[in-house]
């Protein structure tokens, strides 16, 4: 298999990220203009900021958890040329559970789906990463 197959899920991720900055950026404007938070808040982000725009920041905070982890384990199978079919199922499993997981949080927010969803993208990260041991180890 093409190992660089694996760059498709890893690139998708980088747009999310970034489609998430773009939302983030967009929502502040929209804040500040509509006075929703003064222009200063932006010095320490401590100040209560109204709904749309913690949650716009939390969605794009995330994007620096989780998906870390998954990252270093496109690198590695990259370095070791470890890609199977099945790895390579689970990355996209993982990819299109984070886009679910973000569309929920973005609108309606409902933390039993957005709970759901979380636990398909962590258990298929873990088992991609279990995978991908098991076949350097042998």
């Amino acid at each position: 298999m093409e190992k660089t197959l694996v760059l498709y899920p890893a690139t998708l991720m980088v747009a999310l990220t970034l489609l998430l900055y773009i939302k983030n950026f967009l929502d502040n404007i929209k804040a500040t203009k509509n006075k929703d938070i003064k222009f200063s808040h932006f010095k320490t982000y401590s100040d209560n900021v109204p709904e749309y725009v913690a949650v716009s920041r939390q969605t794009l905070k995330n994007q620096f958890e989780l998906p870390i982890i998954f990252y270093f384990l496109i690198s590695l199978i990259l370095i070791f040329e470890a890609l199977t079919t099945l790895t390579l199922s689970l990355a996209w499993i993982f990819v299109i559970s984070r886009y679910i997981h973000c569309y929920i949080r973005l609108t309606s927010n409902y933390v039993p789906y957005r709970a759901k969803i979380f636990q398909v993208g962590l258990l298929s990260l873990l088992a991609c990463y279990i995978v991908f041991i098991y076949n350097i180890l042998l």
